[in-house]
């Protein structure tokens, strides 16, 4: 969900899209078994010239892991490994894909259906045909937003009527004891959506940025560091019991049923009122609460 949707049409039901979309980030995660012997020269070229239309910048990423000993002391063991990074010329939109992931991300989210499904699907099928995985492990979806209401600041009664009262409920008045303020908190629910699938949400007001404006992939807008409310959305598929073929068709299946899910808490989370004077507002006109 982050926003769950710079385009809204899929999470709220609005058409067009937000003309303010909180959605900041999102991220698409498919893991599977290693691939034996990694990405060969030939494999990362193949994929370089599949993706060429939609992600023609190719470079090297350079990633660490770092593994722990449980059962005895032991020296940390530092793996080095590089993966194939593909980007938009903007950079806000880029596909790194590992040993045993691929990850998709982009800042300029432009609607489920219209965009990032066909740009997952082009991806899934390339790697389907150039490396072939032996299976999928896990598919995640995550949304991160960043809900700012203008001259909103650290008072939990800031965020009356824009956000869910139910997730504001543990800065609720009623709740506080005398002299006590609430300056800031953090809520996390997990739910079982269905048998696999599941939806983790963090939310609760932060300040400055949730996504880091000078990251790898660049956020096409961004607004002044400030006060914002924080919907962090990673709605996810595991295989439990077998380990299903890396097939185009079924991931897509998954994705669509853990983009749902995010999409419907979304649709809970906030309000017409936020719709109305902040997502769907006109930048040339003043809200409701500007005239307050």
């Amino acid at each position: 969900m982050v926003t769950l949707l710079v385009i809204a049409d899929d999470l709220s039901g609005h058409t067009p899209p937000f003309r303010n979309p909180p959605l900041v980030l999102t991220v698409l995660e498919i893991r599977y078994p290693e691939i034996a012997g990694g990405l060969t020269d030939d494999a990362v070229a193949a994929m370089k010239e599949a993706v060429r239309d939609s992600l023609p910048i190719m470079a090297t990423q350079i990633e660490q892991q770092v593994d722990v000993a449980v059962e005895v002391p032991a020296p940390l063991q530092v793996t080095q490994r590089t993966a194939p990074r593909f980007c938009t010329r903007d950079q806000a939109t880029a596909l790194v894909v590992r040993h045993d992931a691929l990850v998709l991300e982009t800042t300029a989210y432009a609607g489920w259906v219209e965009h990032f499904r066909p740009l997952a699907r082009q991806v899934v099928e390339t790697l389907e045909r150039i490396c072939a995985p032996d299976g999928v492990l896990r598919i995640g979806l995550r949304y991160i937003d960043e809900i700012r209401v203008p001259n909103a600041g650290d008072e939990p009664e800031d965020w009356d009527g824009y956000i869910n009262s139910q997730l504001l409920a543990a800065a609720a008045a009623e709740l506080r004891p005398a002299g006590m303020n609430a300056t800031a908190w953090q809520g996390r629910i997990q739910y079982q959506t269905e048998a696999s699938y599941a939806l983790t949400v963090r939310y609760g007001p932060q300040t400055v940025y949730a996504v880091d404006p000078e990251g790898p992939t660049r956020r096409k807008s961004v607004h002044p560091p400030g006060p914002y409310f924080l919907l962090d959305s990673d709605a996810f598929w595991t295989s439990e019991h077998e380990i299903p073929e890396f097939a185009a068709d079924g991931i897509l299946e998954r994705c669509d049923r853990v983009h749902q899910a995010a999409s419907d808490f979304f649709k809970i989370a906030v309000t017409d009122k936020l719709r109305a004077e902040v997502l769907d507002r006109s930048m040339d006109a003043p809200s409701t609460k500007d005239l307050t």
